[in-house]
């Protein structure tokens, strides 16, 4: 299981199910790949902040954690594209 632990979300991913932890809401959701469309991202504000939208949740990261997150991003899309 891969697991990411940013300073307001963790994000969990098994290969087939993801899950998120945390948020401006503080809730924990899990969403299966055959059910969600590929992650979105915003260019990054003039605040170096940007945007993260998967499935109904939605986030901010600086640009220190969006290093982090978009190869584990590119997992969760690899496995939307393959469940389709």
């Amino acid at each position: 299981m891969d697991e990411l632990i940013l300073r307001t979300v963790v994000l969990q991913f098994d290969g087939r199910v993801l899950e998120i932890f945390g948020g401006p809401n503080n809730d924990a959701i899990r969403y299966h790949v055959a059910l969600l469309k590929e992650p979105d991202t915003s260019e990054p504000s003039r605040k170096g902040r940007s945007l993260v939208k998967i499935g109904s949740h939605a986030f901010y990261l600086g640009a220190d954690e969006m290093e982090l997150l978009r190869p584990f991003l590119d997992r969760v899309a690899e496995a939307i594209r393959a469940a389709r």
